[in-house]
């Protein structure tokens, strides 16, 4: 929000935030080593790796056109429902004996990702499914006829 009410210019900023991004590695390891916790230390390193984020992505701006603008589209299933689908496969990996913690993030983002996109996609096919993701939308053709 900041960064569109100041009208910042994000673009050429690849190598802030790398610099950015590797100094915050850097901190981090340091603050782990000397075990440093908590406070004003734990927000400012939150708020340089969230720099680093932000200025890479920028970017990337380009390069990533297709991709991103696919996911954008579904940014708010995936906000709605990531726990719906995240949490019911950690579940059922726990219960088959699964608890290596690769298996359970590499699928445990995918399904957040994935499962989502799909119900999305089925719930705009049904439109009275779609008014629990898009209330406005359909509020807004009802008030119109």
């Amino acid at each position: 929000m900041s960064i569109c009410a100041f009208n910042v210019r994000l673009k050429g900023r690849k190598v802030h935030g790398t610099i950015c991004g590797l100094l915050f590695m850097i901190l981090s390891v340091a603050a782990y080593k000397a075990e440093i916790s908590g406070g004003v230390i734990s927000f400012a390193m939150g708020l340089l790796a969230c720099v680093a984020v932000i200025l890479m992505a920028a970017g990337f701006e380009g390069g990533l056109g297709r991709g991103v603008d696919f996911l954008a589209k579904y940014t708010m299933p995936i906000f709605l429902m990531h726990t719906l689908f995240a949490a019911p496969l950690r579940s059922i990996l726990m219960k088959i004996g699964i608890e290596n913690a690769v298996i359970h993030v590499v699928l445990g983002l995918g399904i957040s990702f994935a499962g989502p996109i799909i119900a999305a996609w089925i719930m705009k096919k049904t439109k009275w499914l779609e008014f629990f993701l898009y209330p406005n939308k359909i509020l807004m053709k009802a008030r119109s006829l």
